[in-house]
């Protein structure tokens, strides 16, 4: 049996090949290494003093693999009580692992238990703003059309938007949009890994 089968795997960064537990929780699995990789390629491998909101975190994958690259501020959301519990481990793991050659301070972590669309309301209203705001529904859920409109207001202006899904229902810029309720996006990179398909976009300034 494959001993990394329940782990997650940080590709990068300070914790570069450190193992994580994933919670055992039916559905639940981290972005693949591969579209993980890519997706970093597109950042240009460093996330050094970003803002990092990672919404529908689950394994939390992608925003500990984001403060291993160097963001200064990572914010995990996810409602599932068991899943936080394990967020919450790995998250004290990671922060004693962080290795004293990287000096200054280790990157701040906070993880959310809660609605992703009550805390984004929450955080519009605090008038936080991210540099990346990274989001992953649950597989089949209408989720994404309900939460992509509300990723404006939390956005940086020069801020990205990381959308991953497991089906075709927006594969292409024009159905982004219209979830989105605008005109037009900076479709920077999309790419296609079996069933998963992913964008990296910026919304326009105005």
């Amino acid at each position: 049996m494959n001993k990394q089968a329940n782990k997650l795997r940080i590709i990068g960064g300070a914790w570069r090949r450190h193992l994580l537990p994933i919670a055992p929780v039916e559905g639940l699995r981290p972005t693949p290494d591969r579209v993980r990789e890519t997706v970093f390629n597109w950042l240009g491998q460093d996330c050094t003093g970003m803002q990092v909101l990672d919404l529908y975190s689950g394994t939390g994958a992608l925003g500990f693999e984001a403060a291993s690259r160097g963001a200064s501020n990572v914010v995990l959301v996810e409602q599932n009580r068991q899943v936080v519990a394990q967020l919450q481990e790995n998250k004290s793991y990671l922060l004693s692992k962080w290795p004293a050659a990287e000096g200054g301070k280790p990157p701040s972590i906070q993880i959310e238990a809660n609605d992703v669309l009550a805390c984004l309301k929450r955080l519009a209203s605090a008038c936080k703003q991210f540099d990346l705001v990274a989001l992953d529904p649950p597989f089949r859920s209408d989720l994404m059309q309900a939460t992509l409109p509300l990723i404006k207001a939390v956005l940086k202006p020069s801020g990205l938007v990381y959308a991953e899904w497991h089906e075709n229902m927006l594969a292409d810029e024009a159905a982004l949009c219209k979830a989105l309720n605008v005109q037009e996006i900076d479709a920077l990179r999309h790419l296609k890994a079996g069933q998963v398909h992913a964008h990296l976009f910026a919304l326009p300034a105005v």
